[in-house]
C-alpha cells in the first residue's frame, strides 16, 4: 500500500465488527491461492527429493507466520494506512519509502498478477486440449511431454492476457461487480484446496489408490549436493504460495479486540494453511510420480486425472482456473488503487489519479497496470516470474521487519499493544537476507534485473521527487519575495497619499 495523506489516513472511524472467527476466515482466504496449484513442481525440482520438498513447505509456512507476527506489532504500533511504506519511511526516510512504492507499482503488483494469470492460462489450455490425454497413462512422463508438444506455446500466454483484460474491463465498469466476482470465487478457491487435502488423506489411508507414487526411497536423497541457490529458489516457490501474510495487519482496525485477536488469528490461522498445504503436497506425491510433479505446471489437474480419471482432471482444472480468476481479480482491484493514490500524491503523472465520471473507477490506473502486467506475461514463464518477483518483494520484507528492530532501539516508548518476541524478527531478518543474496547463484539474470529495477528508483526519486521539490521551494521563495516587494511598495504609496 502507498502512504496516504493525514486526512486520508484518519478517514471515517471503521466499525469494529471483525471477530476472531471472521479474522481466521480472512487469513485462509488471503493466503490460499494459485501457489498451491502451481508451486509444488518447482519446489520439488529445486529440492531434489520429496522429504526435502516437504521441509521447504513447512519452513516457508513458519517463516510466513514469523513475518505476519512482526507485521502485527508494526500494524498495531503504527495503525495508519500505508503498510510497509509507513514503516520504511519512518525508519529509513522518504527515499526507501519511494523505492518501495515504485517497485510495488512496476514489479510487485504486475508481477504477482502476471503469475496468477499465467497459471490460469496453463490450466485453461490444458482443459482445451484435454482430449489428447485420454489414452495416455495418468502418471506417466508422456502425459507431461505430450502437453508440451501439443499445446501451442503462445496459447497459455494468450489466455493469460485475455483473463487480465476481462478482469480489467469488469473493474473499469463497476466496483461492485468486481467485489461480487471476488466473493464467489474466493469460496471456490478455498473449497478446492480443502477437497485436495481431504482426498490426500483418503489416498494415504487407501493403499489401493497409491500406485507408482513419489513417497518411496530416501526422502532426503541428494540433500548434500543441493546448493544454497537451489534452496533459495525452492523457498521462493514455496513462499509464493503463502503470499498474503503481509496483509493481515490491515484488518486490525476493524477487529473487535485487535490486541487479543490479531496474534491469535495469525497463530491459529497460518498453521491451518500450513496443514492444508502439507496435506495437499503429500496427496500430490502419493498419487503421482516425482517426474510428473516436477515438470508439470498443472499438478492439480494431473492429480485429479490420476484419482478420478479424465473427467476428474477437467473438474479440478476448472476449479483451479476459477480460483486463479478470483485471485487475479483481487490483484487487479487493489493494484489499480495503489496507482491511483500514488498519482494523487504526485509521485507519478496526475492523470493516472483521475476517475471515470460515469463509473467512478480509476480507468487509466487500470490500463497502466494492464500494460505493465501484459509485458511481464509476454517475457516470462511461471518459474522465471516467481524468481523475479520474489527477490524484489523480499528485499522490502527484510527492510520492513528490520524497521521493527530499529524502532525497538530508537523509539522504545511507542505504544505497542502487541509485542513479538525479539528472536522472531531477528530470525526472520536472517532468513530474508539469505533469500535476498543467494538467488544470484541459481537465477542470476532474473535476480540482476529485479535488483536493477529496485535501484532504478533512486535516480527517479532524485529527479522526479527531490529535484521537483527543490525547484518548487525555490519558486515559492522567489514568488514570496516578489509579493513582499509589491506589498511594501503599495504601503509606501498609501503613506505618501495620506501625507499629501
Amino acid at each position: 500500500m502507498i502512504p496516504l495523506s493525514q486526512t486520508q489516513a484518519r478517514g471515517p472511524e471503521l466499525q469494529k465488527k471483525v471477530s476472531f472467527w471472521n479474522g481466521l476466515g480472512l487469513v485462509v482466504g488471503l493466503m490460499i491461492g494459485s501457489g498451491l496449484f502451481s508451486s509444488p513442481g518447482p519446489v520439488l525440482e529445486s529440492s531434489g527429493a520429496y522429504g526435502t520438498a516437504l521441509v521447504v513447505w513447512l519452513i516457508s509456512g513458519l517463516l510466513a507466520m514469523c513475518g505476519a507476527l512482526c507485521y502485527a506489532e508494526l500494524g498495531t504500533m503504527l495503525p495508519m494506512n500505508g503498510g510497509e511504506a509507513v514503516y520504511l519511511g519512518r525508519a529509513f526516510g522518504s527515499l526507501v519509502s519511494f523505492m518501495f512504492e515504485f517497485v510495488t507499482i512496476v514489479v510487485q503488483k504486475p508481477g504477482s498478477l502476471a503469475i496468477v494469470c499465467i497459471v490460469f492460462g496453463d490450466y485453461v489450455s490444458r482443459i482445451a486440449y484435454h482430449t489428447y490425454f485420454f489414452n495416455v497413462p495418468h502418471d506417466s512422463d508422456a502425459s507431461v511431454e505430450l502437453a508440451d508438444s501439443v499445446i501451442p506455446p503462445f496459447l497459455p500466454k494468450l489466455l493469460a492476457v485475455i483473463c487480465l483484460f476481462i478482469l480489467t474491463l469488469i473493474n473499469a465498469l463497476s466496483v461492485r461487480a468486481g467485489i461480487r466476482v471476488q466473493d464467489v470465487l474466493t469460496v471456490v478457491k478455498v473449497l478446492t484446496a480443502i477437497v485436495i487435502s481431504v482426498v490426500g488423506v483418503v489416498v494415504l489411508t487407501n493403499k489401493g489408490l497409491v500406485v507408482g507414487n513419489s513417497l518411496q526411497g530416501d526422502p532426503f536423497e541428494g540433500f548434500g549436493s543441493i546448493s544454497f541457490g537451489q534452496f533459495a529458489v525452492a523457498f521462493y516457490s514455496g513462499l509464493w504460495a503463502y503470499e498474503g501474510w503481509n496483509n493481515l495487519n490491515y484488518v486490525s482496525g476493524e477487529m473487535k479486540d485487535p490486541h487479543r485477536d490479531l496474534p491469535r488469528v495469525i497463530i491459529f490461522g497460518i498453521p491451518l494453511v500450513i496443514f492444508c498445504y502439507m496435506l495437499s503436497n503429500v496427496a500430490y506425491l502419493a498419487a503421482l510420480r516425482s517426474e510428473v510433479v516436477m515438470h508439470t505446471n498443472t499438478v492439480a489437474m494431473d492429480f485429479g486425472k490420476k484419482i478420478f480419471g479424465p473427467a476428474g482432471g477437467i473438474i479440478f482444472a476448472v476449479c483451479v482456473a476459477l480460483s486463479c480468476f478470483g485471485s487475479a481479480n483481487a490483484s487487479v482491484f487493489t493494484g489499480a488503487r495503489i496507482i491511483y493514490v500514488s498519482a494523487k500524491q504526485g509521485h507519478i503523472p496526475s492523470f493516472f489519479g483521475k476517475l471515470s465520471q460515469s463509473r467512478q473507477t480509476p480507468i487509466l490506473a487500470l490500463l497502466l497496470q494492464a500494460c505493465l502486467t501484459t509485458v511481464m506475461i509476454m517475457i516470462g514463464s511461471f518459474r522465471v516470474l516467481v524468481n523475479f518477483y520474489s527477490l524484489s518483494a523480499w528485499i522490502f520484507y527484510f527492510l520492513a521487519v528490520l524497521s521493527l528492530l530499529i524502532f525497538r532501539y530508537t523509539e522504545p516508548d511507542l505504544n505497542r499493544p502487541y509485542r513479538v518476541w525479539l528472536s522472531t524478527p531477528i530470525l526472520f531478518c536472517m532468513v530474508a537476507l539469505f533469500l535476498c543474496t543467494t538467488p544470484f547463484i541459481e537465477a542470476p539474470i532474473e535476480s540482476a534485473i529485479a535488483l536493477g529495477i529496485v535501484l532504478l528508483a533512486i535516480p527517479i526519486w532524485l529527479i522526479h521527487v527531490k529535484l521537483r521539490s527543490t525547484i518548487a521551494r525555490g519558486w515559492d521563495s522567489i514568488t514570496s519575495r516578489i509579493k513582499g516587494n509589491r506589498n511594501r511598495q503599495g504601503y509606501h504609496g498609501m503613506e505618501m497619499t495620506e501625507a499629501d
